[in-house]
Parts: structure tokens; sequence; C-alpha cells
């Protein structure tokens, strides 16, 4: 199965070129020769959360030849995302949050809402963690991979290396996650770097961010490029 992975689209009002940085994004991904199962964004669709900027980022997005999925981040309103993509998505808002999984095709899609209403970090509360388990519990032979927006890694390079309130949250996430031999890895954005992690035994991918004007770290000229999105093969 082959997933592109693309995050933190930032859609603003007040910033055109990222409109321009998507677009060019799924430009490139409607070239490939091989065309993806399925295209999945990470989150920060938009950067104020104004139903202006989800229509935006809806627009461009329904230009995919692919199906495509979206989680929420930091800088997400869950009311506008859900009105702006359940539609065509399919998409659900289990207790309040934007959970669900996507069962269609040959590897299951598990997407986590790591938003916290009160700061730009991750949270993952009680109430999130027994949805996962439910949603791993449903299949556990069929391989899975994990879709989030906050790095549950410690990231060395940048400023705060940890981006969840409690770190806690990620200990017992990774309790969780231990006891499912069945997951393949996490995809993730939010730090606008491309960096590698682990959370126990899993591989942690994050990829930096579609605005241009948002990238950080250092970037070869062929990442100035393809930085934007990442193709995974399971």
């Amino acid at each position: 199965m082959r997933i592109v992975h693309i995050s933190d689209s930032h859609i603003s009002l007040d910033h055109p070129q990222r409109a321009l940085n998507m677009q060019s994004c799924i430009d490139i991904i409607n070239a490939a020769d091989e065309q993806p199962d399925v295209v999945v964004h990470t989150g920060d669709l938009a950067h104020t959360g104004v139903a202006e900027e989800y229509n935006i980022t809806r627009a461009i997005l329904d230009k995919l030849k692919a199906p495509y999925y979206v989680l929420v981040g930091n800088k997400d309103k869950r009311p506008a995302v859900i009105d702006a993509f359940s539609a065509p998505q399919r998409m659900q808002a289990n207790n309040g949050f934007i959970q669900y999984v996507i069962d269609d095709y040959p590897v299951r899609m598990i997407m986590l809402d790591t938003l916290s209403e009160n700061s730009n970090k991750g949270r993952l509360d009680e109430v999130r963690l027994t949805h996962l388990r439910q949603m791993l519990e449903a299949d556990t032979f069929k391989p899975a991979v994990i879709f989030m927006h906050h790095t549950p890694f410690k990231v060395p390079p940048i400023p705060d290396p940890f981006q969840f309130e409690d770190w806690s949250h990620v200990e017992k996430l990774q309790d969780l996650l231990s006891q499912h031999t069945q997951l393949q890895g996490i995809y993730c954005g939010h730090i606008h770097r491309n960096v590698e992690g682990t959370l126990g035994a899993l591989n942690v991918s994050a990829i930096s961010c579609m605005a241009s004007d948002l990238r950080m770290g250092e970037l070869t000229n062929e990442e100035r490029t393809m930085a934007m999105l990442k193709t995974v093969v399971i």
C-alpha cells in the first residue's frame, strides 16, 4: 500500500503564498508515476481556524486524484474541520474528539486527535486513549499505522524537545501501543522539520510543513522541493 503523508499547510487569508505551496504539493502528488492509494494530512490545515481558510484547504485537497483524509492540529478548530470535511471522509467525532479509523485498505489507518484546548502542545487524555484502545482491539491481525499531529518522542534540535503538555500522556501511549504487534509505524507533523524518532519499538516519522515560510531546520536542495511530502510504502 502506498500512502502519501502531508502536514501543516497553515492556510491563511493573510499569507496567500501558503495556498500556492499547498497547490504545488498536490501537483507533485498528482504527477507521480505511481499514484498513492491514499493521502493523509496530519493537521494544522488552517492557521486561525476560520471557515474561509478551510474552504480554501478543501478546494485544494479536492484536486487530488487519490482519496484523502485529514486530522486536526493545534491550530485547527474541531467544529470547523467537521463542517468542512466530514461528508466526503466519513469523519467521526467521538466523544468530542476527531478520532477515527479507515479500514478500507490492506493497512488500517488510525487517526489520533492530540489537540489541546489550552496550549499548542499535544494532549492525550484517558477518553482518547480508551477510544484508541478500542480501535486497535477491533482488529489485532491486520497491519495498522497511526497518524497524529504532535511528535510523541523527544526532539533535541528544537528549543522545547517535549511537545506534549504532560509527558506521562506519551508514556501511556507507548504502553498501550507496545501491546499491539500489528502496528507498523507512526506519522506526524507539528515541528516543521523532517525528523525520525521512536516510541518504544515503533518508528516515528515527523514531516516538515507545506507552508514554505514556516519550515525549520536545515534542508538539502532536494528536500526544499520534497520536504512537504513523504511517501510511505507498507
